[in-house]
């Protein structure tokens, strides 16, 4: 008999992205993460992007309760850069379904992904560059520590 999962916690992990679109004109672009899931929404530290590779770091956790984790199907990335006077637009984005990691962590308690690289989409429909990005699932779970800085949500 499968049991019904009532909560759970999706950990997300920002690893980094190489490839991307420079938007910026002047300098180096400086990118930041927002990260989307159900209504619950972060933004990631600006980094900038010296380097062929750009590096977050950063772990968020999103909160699912039921019965709203079942509107929760998919975690959305828009990459944006922020410009020397102004943050200049939206890079691309990737979305990655959650279906599989929250059903099997439902049913196995906990579930993680390893870090891996997601196709980053633009406007125009086309790819360039990836983002990497870890996932954890456990289910049954509503431990998110409120001192968290990632753990307020701006929406």
């Amino acid at each position: 008999m499968e049991t019904e999962m009532k909560e759970g916690i999706l950990e997300v992990l920002l690893v980094s992205a190489e490839g991307l679109k420079n938007s910026s004109l002047l300098g180096h672009p400086s990118q930041y993460v927002v990260i989307e899931c159900g209504n619950q929404a972060y933004q990631s530290k600006t980094t900038s992007g010296k380097d062929k590779k750009i590096w977050w770091n950063e772990k968020f956790k999103f909160k699912f309760v039921y019965p709203d984790w079942r509107s929760k199907t998919q975690l959305r990335l828009r990459i944006m850069d922020k410009g020397t006077f102004t943050d200049a637009g939206s890079i691309g984005q990737a979305i990655v379904h959650l279906g599989g990691i929250i059903r099997e962590g439902g049913q196995k308690g906990c579930v993680e992904l390893k870090p891996a690289p997601y196709n980053v989409a633009l406007a125009d429909g086309t790819y360039a560059g990836e983002i990497k990005i870890g996932l954890k699932f456990i289910a049954n779970s509503v431990s998110i520590q409120d001192e968290d800085p990632h753990n307020v949500c701006f929406l």
